[in-house]
């Protein structure tokens, strides 16, 4: 060791001299190529950045390498647009088209993209606080149909049913406008009027509405005889929970038939839906199933079923307005055999929706899952048919009558048989029901006219239509021959 020591320090000295000789030489190589070196290593550096940047978006974005060329291109379109295009151009309303035009390409009516405005709305919606006509819309295809009109609403009390559909607001087309833009058009101030133009059974009409404030109590309790009737307009916020209290006041009142009246719901909240249906269901138990793909999950009860609600015979009431969260609600209680379902065959709506807020206050809403009732039934396009149907009254039903045409004796036709049943309905006797206008329906629009201070001509003109048609709406919302019918059941 100590050898190996000495032959390396006699080696150190015998090149002393030569390594002094040569240091200048040494020193000046690096000072020359220092500049570079530190240059390279910069280039290098920000080299591996902006890779290791590019590798980070990517991950991070959730794309795959064809979406990521996909979405360049659009970007380089909207680029090219806002840049290049020879009038002026506004980025918000590019980037605002080119989400529309994604939405649309999905060609479901459950998916929106909103402003922040239209956000602010969507949002008064499920808090139940707004300003409107009081009725549920949705894009079907390239109608725009009436999904519910709610409870006591002015759409309701000037006759706008389910399934009808809208083809002008105020005399224009809106034939081809999102659905967003037909809701703004058709919401506006407390007092103002709008003319929608319907089509029922084929039949146009229009139907004037005044706006007003709109505010959507989730559950009322009223008690008929030993029945309590508890109505649900909507699931919104707080809607279990408030028909959690009204079963604990009914129980309280000796109640013990109850009637959950679904009519005409268009749904709303799902998680209240689940919470409601928790009410009467144990827990663990699943209220209902969300499937996506090949995966699906369960949503289960998460605490006992009220014990008040366990003491009550449970019967829910449905019609053809009843979608959606009516339906997640409905679905369970029937398959778990908690109620027994009366009315007529419900919506037909077994998809799901959720909202992504951005940083602006806009919102995309999205159809992202389908649901199914416990017993994997899939309601979509469907509904849910009542264990006993109660038909609603046939005026009711009627299709309405064109009021830009005049109808008198000797003219046939379906219309003709319309009159007869709705004047009927009114207390004006018609024996027949056929499609031909006769003198006794000349007699019963005379005695008609002659009650209203019309003209008396035994002719089914504009003005006559217009009284008929109120007064038959009035008749609909006054009575309620289906909650009667149920309630001579019960009792």
């Amino acid at each position: 060791m100590s050898d190996r020591k000495d032959i390396n320090e006699s080696t150190q000295e015998g090149n002393e001299n030569q390594s002094t000789q040569s240091s200048n030489k040494r020193i000046h190589f690096k000072r020359s190529h220092f500049i570079l070196m530190l240059i390279a290593t910069i280039v290098v550096t920000a080299v591996i950045a902006v890779f290791a940047t590019i590798g980070i978006n990517h991950w991070t974005s959730g794309l795959n390498s064809d979406q990521r060329a996909e979405m360049k291109k659009v970007e380089q379109v909207y680029k090219t647009l806002d840049d290049e295009y020879y009038k002026k151009t506004s980025s918000e309303k590019l980037g605002t088209a080119a989400i529309d035009g994604m939405v649309k390409e999905l060609d479901d009516p459950y998916s929106d993209y909103m402003t922040k405005k239209e956000t602010k709305s969507f949002n008064e919606d499920v808090s139940g606080d707004f300003v409107g006509i009081g009725a549920e819309m949705q894009k079907k295809g390239n109608k725009i149909e009436i999904t519910s009109p709610m409870k006591q609403s002015p759409a309701e009390k000037a006759g706008l049913q389910p399934k009808d559909v809208v083809t002008k607001v105020n005399g224009k087309s809106i034939k081809g406008q999102p659905l967003e833009a037909i809701v703004k058009k058709v919401r506006g101030k407390q007092g103002t009027k709008v003319t929608l133009t319907i089509e029922r059974g084929g039949q146009p009409h229009d139907i004037t509405i005044k706006r007003d404030k709109i505010h959507v109590k989730s559950v009322e309790y009223k008690k008929q005889n030993n029945v309590g009737i508890f109505t649900i307009n909507k699931f919104q916020n707080s809607t279990s929970g408030e028909l959690k209290s009204a079963i604990i006041k009914a129980h309280k009142d000796g109640v013990r038939k109850i009637v959950l009246d679904l009519r005409n719901n268009p749904g709303g909240l799902l998680d209240e839906a689940v919470k409601m249906a928790n009410i009467f269901i144990d827990k663990n138990k699943t209220i209902v199933q969300l499937q996506k793909g090949d995966h699906k999950e369960d949503i289960k009860a998460s605490n006992d079923a009220s014990k008040e609600a366990q003491d009550m015979k449970v019967s829910i009431l449905v019609n053809k307005g009843s979608a959606s969260a009516s339906e997640v609600f409905t679905g369970a209680m029937k398959d778990y055999n908690k109620a027994q379902i009366y009315g007529s065959k419900t919506f037909g709506k077994g998809i799901v929706q959720t909202t992504h807020e951005f940083k602006d206050g806009s919102l995309l809403k999205f159809t992202n899952m389908k649901w199914l009732t416990p017993k994997s039934h899939y309601i979509h396009g469907k509904g849910i048919t009542p264990d006993k149907k109660i038909e609603e009254p046939t005026y009711q039903s009627l299709n309405v009558i064109p009021s830009n045409k005049t109808y008198q004796l000797g003219d046939k036709g379906k219309n003709v048989k319309t009159m007869k049943v709705g004047l009927n309905a009114l207390g004006y006797h018609v024996n027949n029901e056929s499609t031909e206008f006769d003198t006794e329906l000349e007699k019963a629009l005379e005695s008609f006219q002659k009650n209203n201070n019309l003209t008396v001509n035994g002719q089914f003109n504009k003005k006559t239509n217009e009284q008929f048609t109120q007064q038959l709406v009035v008749k609909a919302n006054k009575e309620d021959t289906v909650l009667n019918k149920l309630l001579k059941i019960l009792n």
